[in-house]
């Protein structure tokens, strides 16, 4: 079996007796915790094919502000597949940073994310006084993420007001994700389970247990620290995209003595597969 086989191999094997990968992986083991009782308790009108308002510039933002502006809570409601759930019913919402912060805001609010969400890893939740119109907020929030975004993206509202503007399939959001790391000045080199805690840490796991963590600092910034080592590493996180709900990104850090780590979090095993290697490789502009 090849290096790359087995460290797949291993990955499943990590999945199913660390913690489950599936968006059921709250359960004993995870060190994730309970969501805020603050987030709890809210309605969410879903439908199976929510109208898609979003934006790829400025004359598509316009365009935005017009179909929100028409979109009427009770016409939704009445669509195909309509219906009320609990806020806690929607991975997305209820798990992510960026999710959790809209269900805190007053109702007048907006999440919006990248477009393709796979390659564009812009996200903002944005809020807005009772007197402003919502449209207005979705149209500010929609010019706010393009301006996050790279070339080939757009943005798409996910949530406004109390309505969910994407399919539920595509706010799935996993707790317990793949991660692939190098560090050899601490004889690390395979594949991890990293998780994300409510206070936005990510713990790695190995068969034995936790073995380290990622803090977020300010922008990309990140601290790495690891069982082992004497220091910490300090480096950036490159998002690529979301998986799964979850950002995708490569992390390269180093410690003061020089020593070097790279850290793929969130990456689909095929795609490890196939640029694991290249990804893992120190970038010349790190």
């Amino acid at each position: 079996m090849s290096c790359i086989l087995r460290g797949i191999a291993l990955l499943m094997v990590l999945c199913i007796a660390v913690i489950s990968c599936s968006d059921a992986n709250l359960r004993a083991g995870s060190e994730r915790g309970r969501t805020p009782e603050a987030i709890g308790g809210q309605n969410i009108l879903v439908m199976a094919r929510p109208p898609e308002i979003g934006a790829k510039d400025a004359a598509d933002v316009e365009i935005a502000r017009r179909l929100m502006r028409n979109l009427d809570p009770q016409e939704l409601s009445r669509r195909d597949g309509a219906r009320i759930v609990d806020a806690n019913e929607i991975p997305w919402l209820s798990g992510s940073p960026a999710g959790r912060d809209f269900l805190t805001m007053q109702p007048q609010r907006v999440l919006v994310r990248g477009k393709p969400a796979a390659m564009c890893p812009a996200v903002l939740s944005v809020a807005a006084p009772p007197a402003q119109k919502l449209e207005d907020v979705v149209a500010g929030a929609l010019t706010s993420c393009l301006g996050q975004s790279t070339d080939g993206c757009g943005c798409r509202v996910v949530a406004a007001g109390s309505v969910l503007l994407v399919p539920r399939e595509d706010a799935t959001y996993a707790t317990g994700i793949s991660a692939r790391i190098r560090a050899r000045s601490i004889g690390l080199d395979g594949f991890l389970i990293a998780e994300e805690t409510l206070d936005q840490r990510t713990l790695l796991r190995d068969l034995s247990g936790v073995i380290g963590e990622v803090k977020r600092g300010d922008g990309d910034e990140v601290t790495i620290r690891l069982n082992g080592a004497e220091t910490s590493f300090v480096g950036t996180a490159r998002k690529v995209g979301f998986r799964r709900g979850r950002f995708a990104e490569r992390i390269y850090a180093t410690s003061d003595a020089g020593d070097r780590i790279s850290l793929l979090i969130g990456f689909d095993p095929e795609e490890l597969s196939e640029f694991a290697g290249a990804w893992l490789a120190w970038p010349p502009d790190a």
